[in-house]
Parts: C-alpha cells; structure tokens; sequence
C-alpha cells in the first residue's frame, strides 16, 4: 500500500508539471514510474492475498472465498471507474491526492495491526504444505 501510495504522488506530480507546462502535458518518465510502481505494488498484493485466502477458508468454501475474493476486486475496479468520473468533476490531483493519502492510511493500518491479524490466522501464514510423494512400484 506505501508503494501504491507513492505511484499516486507520481502521479500528482505529472499533473503539477502539466499545470506549470507551456503545452499542458507532463513528460512521460511521470507515467512510467507510476505504472512501474502499479505493478510492483500489484505483484506484492495479490500473491500475499490470494495465499491468505487459500489458507484461512475452509477446504469445502476455498472456491467460494476465491470467487468472492475476485468479485471484491470486481467491485474495486467498477469503485475505480467511478472515481475516474469524480476526476472530471474535481480535477486530477484532487482525486489524485486523495487515493494516496487514502493509500498511505491503509498501509499504515495495515502496519499497525499486522501482529493482531496474524494472530488471528491462529499460525496458518506459519504452516507449510509438504506433498507426499509415491514412489511407483
């Protein structure tokens, strides 16, 4: 969530130097790093959560948690396309500003309870799953 949260100044920062622009448009290095930092924060998220979930629901519902997992992220995404329409009403870096510091409180959430949520997982982050292997006869 600290990465998300600092590709949202990134982001911020392309809308500044837009605003300052003769021509109204950032460099495109502003675009890059933000992307860049989009897909680091993504690959760390997802693993980490779709792990969590795997391990915490019980054998008979692990399906149902993951379609549920997947219809959240749905219902993020459609959330997304309506904060892109309130990006038109009250400008970029009003929206802009405000997924990053809305970033940054979730990481620091997270950071804070990190230690009740694990134990609240009652060890599963802990448990390694070894496959037996059959040797053939």
């Amino acid at each position: 969530m600290f990465i998300m949260s600092i590709s949202f100044v990134a982001l911020m920062g392309a809308v500044y130097e837009a605003s300052i622009s003769v021509i109204g448009k950032a460099p495109v290095y502003w675009l890059l790093f933000s992307y860049f930092l989009h897909v680091v924060a993504e690959l760390s998220i997802s693993p980490v959560s779709l792990s969590f979930v795997t391990k915490l629901a019980p054998a008979k519902y692990a399906s149902l948690m993951m379609g549920t997992y997947f219809a959240v992220v749905g219902l993020g995404n459609k959330a997304a396309g309506l904060l892109g329409q309130v990006a038109t009403r009250h400008g970029e870096m009003a929206v802009f500003t405000f997924i990053a510091v809305a970033c940054l409180l979730v990481g620091l959430l997270l950071f804070v309870f990190v230690k009740k949520l694990k134990k609240l997982t009652h060890g599963a982050e802990d448990v390694e799953t070894t496959q037996i292997f059959v040797e053939p006869e």
